[in-house]
């Protein structure tokens, strides 16, 4: 999750936190220690345990580096007793003089030591940085500091039938991602979980055609809310099917009419009657269903069973219904089974095909 200039100038990492230490050779100064056993040091000393307390309640901890450093985000462990909310804003030493290089930020403490996600800065090369800190109503302390370089998330969506399709590059740190989406561009109201290994054609299912929704994706660091991607808008549609055309009338697509009694096509005998060009409906069916992972599921049926299928689907689709729906295997049962049954969920089902053929 680190660019180059970052991880030349640092190496050792925290366990917990994103980013690196500050490198050897940074110098460290606070506007005032508790005691010597909670010295500025303590707050870059690669362990989250031992903390920089103020002895008061706000305070200031100056971090100087041995050459500038480029980042765009810092991460700070916070120690509070007990739990309070803390505000930090952060400001990056460059040509000599302090520039704020973040908004003033409050953290909701959880717990006496707690990671809240890192803190956004100005994206620059910095010889140092400074932290402002409010520790409310509670002594500020700081138990350990790491910055970087945050990669983006580069979000792409195609539309697709009642789904739309969406894509986006590897962050190498994530531990899953998190989509967000809805109808109103940065309102969301829907979420969903998916594991880092998904970022690849993931399918979100269950939409309106015709209804334009606008997508995020947001990656997830041991539970913190770290990268945002860009977003997208899709408007899913219904796929459009074209019929066939005949070599009688190419340009309308409309089949043919049948010869008259009496005339025949070259090398077809006449009968008298109209060809008709539809075979009869078969008494079996192959139903291959599609699954919002991509996975295809294939089913010998009978017609009943297939139109049993079909008739709870739309069910569920109006709003009724059980979520799961059992499939008989039949012949493809395998093993000392007395049965088999496949049970499709609704809301992981894509997309399914019907091919009649008679037995």
């Amino acid at each position: 999750m680190l660019l180059p200039s970052v991880t030349h100038a640092a190496t050792k990492t925290v366990e917990g936190m994103l980013g690196f230490s500050p490198p050897d050779g940074t110098t460290v100064k606070s506007s005032r220690n508790y005691t010597t056993d909670f010295n500025a040091e303590k707050a870059i000393d690669g362990n989250i345990q031992t903390p920089w307390n103020a002895g008061t309640y706000k305070g200031n901890i100056e971090l100087n580096f041995p050459t500038a450093i480029e980042f765009n985000f810092v991460h700070i462990t916070t120690n509070a007793s007990p739990p309070r909310a803390v505000s930090y804003t952060i400001y990056g030493l460059k040509e000599g003089k302090w520039v704020q290089i973040s908004e003033s930020i409050t953290h909701t403490l959880k717990a006496a030591n707690t990671t809240p996600p890192p803190i956004k800065v100005k994206q620059g090369a910095y010889s140092g940085i400074k932290i402002d800190g409010d520790g409310g109503s509670s002594w500020l302390a700081i138990t350990e500091i790491t910055l970087g370089t945050f990669e983006t998330i580069d979000l792409t969506g195609q539309p697709q039938n009642a789904s739309a399709n969406l894509n986006w590059n590897t962050i190498k740190e994530a531990t899953n991602y998190k989509i967000n989406y809805g109808t109103q561009s940065n309102k969301y109201s829907d979420s969903i979980s998916v594991e880092k290994d998904s970022e690849g054609n993931y399918v979100i299912p269950n939409l309106t055609n015709g209804t334009t929704y606008y997508f995020q994706v947001v990656a997830i660091f041991n539970g913190v809310e770290t990268v945002v991607s860009n977003e997208v808008a899709v408007t899913p549609n219904e796929a459009k099917t074209t019929e066939p055309t005949t070599p009688d009338n190419p340009s309308t697509g409309e089949p043919s009419k049948p010869s008259e009694p009496g005339t025949t096509n070259p090398g077809e005998p006449s009968t008298g009657e109209p060809t008709n060009p539809q075979s009869p409906s078969g008494n079996r069916a192959i139903l291959v269903v599609t699954m919002t992972s991509g996975l295809e599921k294939e089913f010998d049926l009978s017609i009943k069973e297939v139109n049993d299928f079909i008739s709870w689907y739309e069910s569920k689709q109006a709003g009724s219904g059980s979520a799961s729906y059992a499939i008989n295997k039949h012949d493809n049962n395998k093993g000392p089974f007395s049965s088999r049954k496949d049970y499709m969920l609704y809301d992981r089902i894509l997309t399914f095909e019907v091919s009649e053929y008679s037995k």
